[in-house]
């Protein structure tokens, strides 16, 4: 069900894509460019975001942006752009963008208090979407969270060298400084 109602967002947003993304245009060679700044995605995006370039084999080009709010990424937020390397057309657009998030982040506790209320050793600070499939934290927070992982060392018996794995994600409240719950660690 999932599947469908995104191609269905997906079909919509391409029908308001102006027309003029559709003519070709000149690719850029860097790797990272800013929207308004690059005839390629100048029609098509009239802001100072900053895309990421990404190449594939297969004759396309991606241009995309992970949304952050003050350094704290804001969970499957994107836009992304694939435009025809050959033609210079635009093949696909996708955006997610969240409107029930303020435009500053709120005060927040430390990632080093964050390690330790959570008992790790990395944190990594964003807003959970509600759809998350990392974090297990119900109902979503409206507050931007640490997602602290929690490393554990084992030896390898093959190699007989010790090796840290990510055994837990644990979910701090950023603002309250409170546990939420876990997340899925990352292998």
């Amino acid at each position: 069900m999932k599947y469908k109602i995104l191609m269905a967002l997906m079909i919509v947003a391409l029908t308001l894509i102006p027309l003029s993304c559709h003519q070709q245009q000149e690719i850029p060679p860097q790797d990272w460019v800013v929207a308004n700044e690059t005839e390629f995605l100048a029609k098509c995006e009239h802001c100072n975001i900053i895309f990421e370039k990404s190449d594939s084999s297969g004759g396309y080009v991606s241009y995309y942006y992970d949304r952050e709010i003050d350094g704290a990424v804001v969970e499957l937020d994107q836009i992304v752009y694939i435009f025809d390397t050959k033609t210079g057309e635009l093949f696909d657009k996708y955006v997610h963008w969240r409107n029930d998030l303020p435009d500053k982040l709120p005060p927040i506790i430390s990632e080093e208090e964050a390690m330790a209320i959570g008992g790790g050793t990395r944190a990594y600070l964003l807003y959970i979407d509600p759809e998350s499939s990392v974090s297990l934290v119900e109902p979503t927070p409206t507050n931007p969270c640490w997602e602290v992982a929690v490393y554990e060392e084992f030896l390898d018996p093959v190699t007989n060298k010790t090796v840290s794995y990510n055994t837990d994600i644990v979910v701090v409240d950023a603002v309250t400084g409170e546990i939420l719950g876990h997340g899925v660690p990352i292998p």
